[in-house]
């Protein structure tokens, strides 16, 4: 399992470049196991790609580690890799056992090695190790001790020694070969010459070549130390690490970015020394590393250093500022306090108290370590100066220490913490678990082993525990209690009593009585609560919000804690963060600069934070297991970029089947993203995303967050998640980002991967035309169908309309005939009534001359018969009169007016008469009209002006003429013609 020497939280800092110079303590050093990474022991090489993920040579293959897994790439012959190298595009190039080549990725991100053993002459395959790879332009050099390969322009070439090769270095663009017969050489263009005075070296194994000053370069020593070579020769430098190196073996080195040079040895671990050759630090298994033996030293990019050990690997963060002070250094147990006083630095934990001359020992290989203080054991309250004097305040008593002895003061229990009373520096207030204690100086020479401080007596009237204590500038003593609220405490020194003790809680401006702190900053006193942060107004004797802090901070924010330090710098503990506030100006917080420690903030003891500042460049803040010490001089940059790498795609649906290894085609594992969209069907829509940052230090408080494209645009929540899982996607494009937020909560540049998800086949546009095409058919054949059904339905309907209409058309026009028959017979009838009435109208008018005529008759008569006895004046009028009647006669017998009138009632009867029987006389027409007009003879007989003899005549004689016999009706005749 990984482990962690320590996990330091997150910081913030302006661009620095520096690495630290550990004043006290041990770096963060991360583990890395065999059981970690799944290969083997030894770990021969280490290297960085472009885009920070790191590569090492290990007895089963080449490793590769990108912050959160392991991956494993074995050689074809499955042997042990001894070197490696990058050239300036990124190409990882390998050399192992007989066996060399480099790495590249397919079409789908995934890393397949290339060998390029086949390209060697067959009789020079049997090289055994390539030891080093050296990359000079665009030249690669493969280093066996049998033969050199020189890899240009795709052709292998063949460098044979004259003597067998032992070492090979590259230093400054040279490439520098050792033989034990021949020394030191160089190679120049297409061979090697001697250096000046190489041959010293014939038989001195070395382990490095690094930069030295100017022209000079620094040789180290496999056991014969340092040497400085230049144009004139090679001189043995006899530095203080000389003797340090000859002893333990030199076995690899490197030249770090501050100038300074870290060694790596065969039986003593890692030390660093500066340019003058002073140890600067000294790393072995008794204070970090898990094994003495480093094979490889390799900078990264954060300029932390990687060592490839002779069991595992270590990851030493070389760079923080911070360094670690626990049992490795001789403190045990959970740190509260701490304090440099007259040459000593002592911590207080709950074990009791060390001390440890300061300044320390600089010398890395006689490292000092705490020693614990006799007479002072078990927890550890508070170390108070009171003027020149320490006070240790503790669970049992008080302690004052004088002349590195422990002198006891008293037996109190839970002495919290000694304040020295500013108007009355003489006298001094202790809090307890049960109250308040006056002290008083006492006069004592410098040398005694007396207390220079006496209790006087408990100050009665307040018997609360009295943890958080703090004096204001009118001498009033502050108490908070965690869980009962705050109090004022009014002190007379003279009287030796308390005055008066005013308690405060929400009634008095406080937001809650729980969870109060008071901190005094720039001489003011700050209220701290876990609901923002207040001052106290003496005026209105009320608690009013700080608009400076809660501008910074918030004014819901829960406050647990603020400390102004020796530096006049404020630390904080807010809500999850715990931090710096660096004030750059005297001025009250015109600029500030805030910095976090947010992970140190789970290492942290909620409510007992202390930070202690000594000066600019040793801060001492108390932790879970012991302190850590925080250089705030050194120049980190904490603003790297780095990058986050979409490590695998796999598709779920296809049994968890890797689709994108990680590597993009081509580009030789420098860059993070095929550019072309991958292309899936629909059925793969289930997929799993893996990634990771090539980030290392405190790997596991980085955090993640991602977006889907094309199906939630919104950034995920933080968290240390390295997969997402996506399924049942529905067809569309869609883009897969991710990046990372480091322990400096500085963030990455993003990482992306494109695809498509197909539609189905018949989802596809193609299909969608043709099925377009095909509906739009079968539309038309559906439409034209049942048009054509339409049109027969249409012509069969027409047709039965038709006959139905030709059948209507016959009864239509049988109901017209019908009706017109009907109209013929009711016109018949009424005509037919007319006649009748015509007819009786006419045999009226008749019947009137009839009734007229025998009228006239009989008055002509009778006035003939009185005409012989008119006188002879009156006779002349009468004979007048008769004349008149006799013309009125002959008026009555205009014949053809009555036959005109007489054919229009009877439908031309006397004109169809004459024409069937011409040879009727007028008389004989005469009487066929009055017979159809249904008269008798007796009617008729007036009307002729004949007698009814006449008419009987008449009628026989036209019988004849018609030939009618005398079974038939005569007046029945006539109405038939």
């Amino acid at each position: 399992m990984k482990k962690f020497h320590f996990i330091l939280g997150c910081l913030l800092l302006p661009l620095w470049s520096i690495a630290q110079h550990f004043a006290v303590g041990s770096p963060i050093i991360s583990h890395f196991e065999k059981s970690d990474y799944h290969a083997g022991t030894q770990n021969w090489a280490a290297i960085q790609d472009s885009r920070g993920i790191m590569y090492f040579g290990n007895n089963k293959g080449l490793l590769e580690f990108d912050g959160t897994s392991w991956r494993t790439y074995q050689l074809p012959n499955h042997t042990i890799v001894r070197s490696l190298a990058t050239d300036l595009n990124g190409q990882l190039y390998v050399g192992g056992q007989d066996e060399l080549g480099y790495l590249n990725s397919d079409d789908s991100g995934n890393v397949n090695y290339v060998s390029l053993t086949d390209s060697i002459p067959e009789n020079y395959q049997s090289f055994a190790d390539i030891w080093k790879i050296f990359v000079l332009g665009k030249q690669i050099f493969f280093c066996s001790q049998r033969a050199i390969f020189l890899l240009e322009a795709g052709k292998l070439v063949v460098v044979t020694p004259d003597q067998k090769f032992e070492t090979f270095f590259e230093c400054r663009g040279k490439f520098f070969v050792q033989s034990n017969q021949l020394g030191l050489l160089v190679w120049d263009q297409d061979h090697f010459t001697p250096v000046p005075q190489g041959s010293t070296l014939a038989h001195i194994r070395l382990a490095a070549i690094l930069p030295y000053q100017q022209d000079q370069y620094l040789l180290v020593a496999a056991t014969q130390g340092l040497f400085l070579m230049d144009r004139s020769g090679i001189t043995p430098w006899d530095a203080e690490v000389s003797s340090f190196l000859t002893t333990h073996q030199a076995y690899s080195a490197t030249q770090l970015s501050d100038g300074r040079y870290a060694i790596g040895t065969a039986q003593n671990g890692l030390v660093i020394i500066d340019a003058d050759g002073t140890p600067a630090m000294h790393l072995n298994q008794a204070n970090g590393l898990q094994n003495n033996t480093v094979l490889c030293i390799f900078q990264d990019k954060h300029k932390n250093l990687w060592l490839g050990l002779d069991n595992g690997i270590d990851y030493v963060e070389s760079s923080a500022p911070f360094s670690i002070i626990g049992n490795e250094e001789g403190v045990e147990g959970t740190g509260y306090v701490s304090i440099i006083h007259q040459g000593k630095l002592y911590l207080g934990t709950n074990q009791g108290l060390y001390a440890l001359d300061w300044p320390k020992n600089e010398n890395p290989f006689k490292p000092g370590k705490f020693q614990a203080v006799k007479g002072i054991r078990g927890q550890v309250w508070s170390l108070n100066k009171l003027g020149d004097d320490l006070i240790v305040g503790l669970h049992e008593g008080a302690y004052q220490i004088r002349q590195d002895q422990v002198i006891p003061l008293s037996d109190i229990e839970g002495a919290w913490k000694f304040v020295q009373l500013e108007q009355h520096p003489n006298y001094a207030i202790e809090g307890t678990y049960s109250g308040l204690y006056l002290y008083e100086r006492q006069a004592v020479p410098v040398a005694s082993l007396k207390p220079s401080w006496k209790m006087v007596q408990k100050l009665a009237g307040f018997d609360e525990s009295a943890r958080v204590i703090e004096e204001d500038k009118a001498g009033h003593i502050w108490v908070s209690h965690a869980y009962k609220g705050l109090y004022k405490i009014s002190l007379d020194v003279a009287s030796r009593t308390l005055r008066e003790v005013a308690f405060y809680d929400t009634k008095d401006g406080l937001p809650t009585a729980i969870n109060i702190n008071v901190a005094k900053i720039r001489e003011q006193l700050i209220f701290t609560t876990p609901q923002g942060i207040y001052q106290y107004n003496e005026a209105s004797n009320r608690f009013i919000k700080s608009p400076v802090f809660n501008q910074l901070f918030g004014e819901q924010a829960n406050i647990h804690r603020l400390l102004e330090d020796q530096t006049r710098n404020i630390w904080f503990s807010v809500n999850d963060n715990f931090g710096l506030l660096k004030v750059k100006e005297q001025g009250i917080f015109n600029q500030v600069n805030k910095i976090y420690f947010n992970q140190l903030q789970e290492k942290i003891m909620a409510g007992f934070e202390h930070v202690y500042a000594y000066d600019r460049n040793n801060v001492f803040i108390a932790t879970e297991n012991g302190f850590i010490h925080y250089d705030p001089s050194s120049k980190k940059d904490f603003q790297l970029p780095f990058q986050t790498i979409i490590r695998s795609v796999t598709s779920i649906v296809a049994g968890d089947s890797i689709i994108f290894g990680g590597s993009a085609p081509g580009m030789a594992l420098d860059t993070t993203a095929a550019v072309v969209p991958f292309q899936f069907s629909n059925k793969l829509n289930d997929f799993r995303f893996s990634f990771s940052t090539p980030f290392y230090e405190q790997i596991k408080h980085v955090e993640y967050r991602y977006r889907l494209e094309g199906f939630a645009d919104n950034w995920s929540e933080w968290s240390t998640q390295t997969e997402k899982e996506y399924t049942n996607l529905p067809a569309g494009n869609y883009r897969f980002l991710v990046e990372a937020r480091n322990a400096y909560a500085q963030t990455s540049r993003s990482d992306s991967f494109s695809f498509v998800i197909q539609p189905a086949w018949y989802n596809t546009m193609w299909t969608k035309i043709l099925f377009f095409l095909c509906f739009f058919a079968l539309l038309f054949g559906v439409f034209s169908y049942f048009n054509r059904q339409t049109q027969q339905q249409q012509e069969q309907l027409k047709q039965e309309q038709q006959l139905k209409l030709q059948e209507k058309e016959v009864e239509f026009k049988k109901e017209v005939e019908k009706s017109e028959a009907e109209y013929l017979r009711l016109h018949n009838e009424k005509l037919l009534g007319e006649v009748n009435y015509k007819d009786s109208q006419l045999a009226s008018a008749t019947m009137h001359l009839v009734q007229k005529g025998e009228m006239l008759n009989k008055i002509k008569q009778e006035l003939n018969k009185l005409l012989p006895d008119v006188v002879t004046e009156n006779r002349k009028q009468v004979k007048k009169l008769i004349r008149t009647i006799v013309e009125d006669a002959r008026l009555d017998d205009n014949w053809e007016q009555f036959e005109f009138h007489f054919d229009q009632v009877h439908e031309n009867f006397l004109k169809h008469l004459r024409e069937q029987y011409p040879m009727l006389t007028p008389k004989d027409q005469k009487i066929c009209a009055y017979l159809r007009m249904n008269l008798s003879s007796k009617e008729i007989a007036p009307l002729m002006n004949i007698s009814v003899r006449g008419v009987e005549i008449s009628r026989y004689r036209l019988r004849r003429k018609l030939n009618v016999d005398a079974d038939t009706n005569l007046i029945d005749f006539m109405l038939s013609v």
